[in-house]
C-alpha cells in the first residue's frame, strides 16, 4: 500500500512565478484547470466528529474520491500532516449518487482554479507546488517531505508566522463569521 501521509503547507502568494525568483526551479506538472469539490457527510457529521472528511473532485470530466483524516500521534512536523487515501474516479457525478444511496450528503463545495507544478530544490529534492486561485485570494500549497518544504519556505524567506495550515473549509468558515454569515460554499 502506497505512503497515506500528505505533509502540506500553504502561503499567500499572487503567482507562482515568485517562487522561481527564491530558486525553486518550476516545471508544469499540470496546466492551469478549474476544480469542483464536495464534502460529504452522514446525517449525524460521523466523519466531522472523527475530525475527517471526504472529498469527490471534479475536474475536466474525471475525478478523484479522498479520505483525509488526523495523522497518527507519532507524525510529528512543523506543518499539516493528514492520512490521505485517493483513488481516480472516471464519473465523479456517479461516485457522488452512489454516496448519497449510501447515506452520506453533500454539505460544503468549493472550488478553485489550480495549476500543478514540480518543484526542484537545490538540494536535488523535489516537491509539489500547486498554485491555486479561491475566491478567497490566491494560495501556494507546497506538499511533500518535511524535510523538501523546510528547505523551500527557508528558500522562499517565510517564516513560520506565514504558515497557513488550515484547510480551505477553515478559511472560508473564518471568512463567513467575520462578516457574520453561516458558513456558505465557497464558489466563484
Amino acid at each position: 500500500m502506497p505512503d497515506t501521509h500528505e505533509i502540506e503547507v500553504k502561503l499567500r502568494y499572487e503567482s507562482a512565478v515568485q517562487l522561481e525568483g527564491a530558486g525553486l526551479q518550476l516545471e508544469v506538472d499540470m496546466a492551469r484547470h478549474f476544480e469542483d469539490n464536495w464534502l460529504l457527510d452522514t446525517v449525524d457529521r460521523q466523519l466531522s466528529a472523527r475530525m475527517a472528511i471526504l472529498r469527490v473532485r471534479e475536474a475536466a470530466g474525471r475525478g478523484s474520491l479522498t479520505y483525509k483524516a488526523k495523522a497518527a500521534p507519532e507524525l510529528v512536523t512543523q506543518f499539516k500532516a493528514r492520512i490521505e487515501i485517493e483513488t481516480q474516479l472516471d464519473d465523479p457525478q456517479s461516485t457522488v449518487v452512489l454516496l448519497e444511496q449510501l447515506g452520506y450528503r453533500k454539505w460544503f463545495r468549493y472550488q478553485k482554479y489550480r495549476t500543478v507544478y514540480r518543484a526542484l530544490l537545490p538540494s536535488g529534492a523535489s516537491l509539489h507546488v500547486m498554485f491555486d486561485e479561491t475566491p478567497l485570494g490566491n494560495f501556494v500549497e507546497l506538499e511533500g517531505a518535511e524535510s523538501a518544504i523546510a528547505e523551500a519556505v527557508q528558500l522562499l524567506g517565510v517564516q513560520r508566522a506565514d504558515y497557513i495550515l488550515e484547510s480551505y473549509l477553515v478559511l472560508q468558515n473564518a471568512h463567513c463569521q467575520a462578516q457574520g454569515r453561516e458558513l456558505e460554499d465557497m464558489v466563484f
